[in-house]
Parts: structure tokens; sequence; C-alpha cells
């Protein structure tokens, strides 16, 4: 298995393939047409830092620690061009995924051979009448050294929007497009001073469109720009 990491410029599945704005078909099969390759979606969070992004783009809050998420995504859009040709694929339906879980769950569309180019995966986050879009909890050591929950709830929608470098779907390996939530980009702009300052519901810090909102809407300003991702790639076994 070999890794292509890239960089990914933030905005976070029914399969839709448009070519030229004339060439849609569902295209989601369990087995994958020769000449065709499998393109995975999996989505997951993480607090590392890592070493290639600018200082002034994360948020080291001391005393601060997420242990769980969950995320209720929609669906994964595909967006690229082939041959000079538009390709917009959609992923099926995640639901509900535990974001630090080892093995995240993953969706997948199938993608013609060819070299694509201008790449954008999209995930989008949605909500339903009980399942937030987004839902983290941990706990704050707060200044008076009292560990403290913490959740943050997201509402409405949202997206995670990261662009790739190209690909060649050879018909021979598969590809997994990881996306990254990164925790500590999440809180960029917000302290521990601020923390310390929020207002407990039942003991605990809950930083919502109705509580601490202030804190809410600086997180909520910062999904747009918290992803990082890398392509995957593995060869093909035969009957795949």
């Amino acid at each position: 298995m070999k890794t292509v990491r890239t960089s990914i410029i933030a905005t976070v599945v029914l399969a839709i393939i448009s070519l030229a704005a004339c060439k849609k078909g569902n295209n989601h099969s369990a087995v994958i047409p020769s000449g065709s390759a499998k393109l995975s979606f999996q989505m997951h969070a993480t607090s590392a830092t890592l070493a290639s992004m600018p200082p002034d783009s994360v948020s080291s809050i001391s005393g601060l620690v997420w242990t769980a998420g969950e995320a209720n995504i929609g669906r994964f859009a595909f967006e690229a061009r082939r041959s000079g040709v538009s390709i917009n694929i959609e992923s099926n339906n995640l639901t509900n995924v535990d974001l630090f879980a080892l093995t995240p769950l993953q969706t997948y569309v199938t993608l013609d051979t060819g070299v694509y180019k201008e790449i954008e995966i999209t995930a989008f986050l949605e909500s339903t009448d009980t399942v937030p879009p987004l839902k983290l909890t941990g706990t704050f050591t707060n200044d008076s050294a009292k560990v403290v929950p913490i959740e943050f709830d997201l509402g409405g929608h949202a997206t995670v929007k990261v662009e790739e470098n190209n690909i060649d779907i050879n018909g021979t390996t598969n590809y997994t497009a990881l996306l990254d939530l990164q925790l500590a980009r999440l809180t960029k702009g917000i302290t521990a001073a601020d923390l310390n300052k929020a207002v407990l519901t039942g003991g605990k810090i809950v930083i919502s469109k109705t509580s601490n909102a202030w804190l809410y809407w600086e997180m909520r300003s910062n999904i747009a720009r918290c992803g990082w991702g890398e392509f995957r790639e593995e060869k093909r076994d035969h009957d795949d």
C-alpha cells in the first residue's frame, strides 16, 4: 500500500455521474467492473497537528481533550475533469459515523479509467430530526485544576471541501480518500481563558447555538477550514 498525502482546502453519499452534463447513472455496485476502480471515502477526527500547517491555522488549548465524536454524513461528492470532461459523482449515505473509530465506516463509488484532474471532494454534514450533523465531547481542565466535561453541538448543515492532486485510474488500483477533521483547527481563535469564562450547564461546558453562543459561532466558522486528507491506493484483487 502506498500513501500520497496532500493538503486540503476545507469548506464535510446515490451515485450520479455527469459527463459533460449529459451522461448520468448509478455506478455504486458490489462488483467493480473491469476497466474501472473503486474510490472509497472515509472521515475521522484527529487531534494531531501536522508540521506542514501554518502556525496561525491551529489552536493549542491547554487542558482541552476531545475524546469522542459523531458526524452525520449525508453524502460525499467527487468532482474532477477527465480528458477535458467534467465528472460529478455522489456516494451513498453513511449516516452517523464514529469519528474516533479505529476503522471508520466507508462508502464508495466506481470510476472509469483515466487521469482525473482538478479534483474536489466534499463531505456534507447534515442533520436529522434527532441527529445533529456533528457532535464532539471531551474534557477541559480549568484554571482551578477541575476537569469539566465539554460538548460541541453543531446545528444546521455544513460542508468540508477538499482539493486533491491528480489520480490515474488504471483498473488495477483502488483508492481511498481519507478526510481528517483537524480538531486543533476547529478551535482556532479560542483560548483556555475563553473556556474558563464559559457558562456551565449541569456542570458541563455546552457549546451550541443556545449555550455559549460566542464560542459556538467561532467554532462554526472554523469547520470550513479544519480539513486535511490523503489518497491511499491499493492493488485490486483479481475478483474485486
